[in-house]
């Protein structure tokens, strides 16, 4: 690990909490997106990875969950992918498994008016 002080720093305060230089934002908070996962704190990992703009790993770490039948964890990570094909499928596996909410914040992202309404209607989210 490159930079122990502004992970541990991260991880203490929060990713909405602090503000690191440009230098060395996309590897100290793609370090410390890695250490949140590895402790199934997927949202902040997810914001890390995203505020680091580590695409790459938000899509990877997305992928992974889905593959481990994590839906409602790998929504975190679609939200930032803009990978619209994902988020949608993301979408529908959370939806199909009970967790609507998760599912209206991605068909929100991806402007599926047809499925938040569905969703309004039939789950009241």
């Amino acid at each position: 690990m490159q930079y122990p002080a502004i992970v541990a720093l991260v991880i203490e305060k929060g990713v909405d909490n602090i503000t690191i230089p440009d230098s060395i934002r996309f590897q100290s908070l793609t370090e410390a997106g890695s250490l949140l996962l590895k402790e199934n704190k997927f949202e902040e990992s997810a914001k890390a990875f995203a505020k680091a703009n580590n695409i790459q790993e938000i899509i990877k770490t997305g992928d992974w969950l889905m593959q481990q039948v994590m839906y409602k964890e790998a929504s975190h990570f679609y939200l930032f992918s803009n990978d619209k094909s994902k988020i949608e499928i993301c979408a529908h596996a959370c939806m199909n498994t009970g967790f609507v909410n998760e599912a209206k914040n991605l068909f929100q992202i991806t402007n599926n008016q047809a499925m938040i309404q569905f969703l309004n209607e039939n789950f009241g989210v």
